[in-house]
């Protein structure tokens, strides 16, 4: 990747079902959804934001939120959004809403369940009593019901891409020793029922979408950086892709990769500052 080229407008990150923008008591930070993401972009040149929206609401309601948070972090602008699981869909509601028409300049949904999960219909089997309990205390939860297989599938059908949005899906298919513990038993079953898959999300469902990438060997978590890297990410020589810039320890090298990866797509489709005197502007 030419480190001279970034993406001219900013990048905004969207989180998944369960997800936050960070947790934290005061100027403490504990854990953020996006480990050491936003820092590794800002490292490249490139402006970016993550967002905040309810966590297991539906995506109409995560999506109103979302572009309540793109307007506080970027007013007015154009922007991309890297869509992370459901935070994919969120993105493609907003991008039905005719008010946002022109706003978001491309889409990349990284491990959504375009087409749902079975696990999620499997949760929704055996989870009646949770959620009774959580329509009782009035907390919203229809994020976990938008994501079952048939629930999932007529959204998809009701959203389509809209013209001039470049639209871009990645799914992760790791090997089954590479996924990380708390996802290995779930990526054993849905390899059984839906094949290759990250450990929660299918190939076929994150693919479903738009011009699809190249497979990653990241599961779920590590796609957000999450858990140390795997023995192989740090003893190999070897990278999937060559690294713009040095990349922090905390950052699991191939997910770095990856963000390299997904900022070079956007250069390559015409999305990158044209002029030196634009780049030093959108870098200011």
């Amino acid at each position: 990747m030419d480190t001279t080229l970034i993406p001219r407008a900013p990048i905004v990150l969207a989180h998944g079902l369960f997800g936050f923008e960070r947790i934290g008591l005061g100027r403490w930070t504990f854990a953020r959804y996006f480990r050491g993401i936003p820092e590794y972009l800002r490292s490249l040149g490139c402006r970016v934001a993550t967002t905040r929206v309810p966590a297991i609401a539906r995506v109409s309601t995560r999506a109103r939120r979302l572009a309540e948070a793109i307007d506080a972090a970027f007013p007015g602008e154009r922007v991309h959004v890297f869509g992370h699981s459901m935070g994919g869909l969120d993105t493609r509601v907003l991008l039905s809403d005719a008010s946002w028409t022109g706003r978001i300049l491309s889409l990349t949904a990284i491990g959504t369940p375009h087409l749902g999960s079975t696990l999620a219909d499997f949760a929704a089997l055996r989870a009646g009593r949770v959620y009774r309990l959580l329509d009782a205390l009035g907390i919203e939860h229809g994020g976990f019901l938008d994501v079952r297989s048939r629930d999932a599938r007529n959204l998809d059908l009701s959203l389509r891409p809209p013209a001039g949005v470049a639209c871009f899906s990645v799914a992760g298919t790791p090997e089954p020793s590479d996924v990380c513990l708390p996802l290995r038993r779930l990526h054993e079953v849905l390899l059984e029922v839906e094949g290759p898959n990250d450990g929660l999300v299918s190939a076929a469902s994150a693919e479903a979408f738009g011009k699809v990438l190249p497979r990653r060997p990241l599961d779920h978590l590590r796609q957000m950086n999450w858990l140390p890297p795997h023995h192989t990410d740090i003893s190999s020589s070897v990278t999937p892709d060559p690294l713009p810039v040095p990349v922090h320890e905390s950052l699991n090298p191939r997910t770095a990769a990856f963000y390299a990866a997904l900022v070079a797509n956007l250069v390559e489709h015409g999305f990158a500052a044209e002029t030196r005197s634009e780049l030093v502007a959108t870098r200011a």
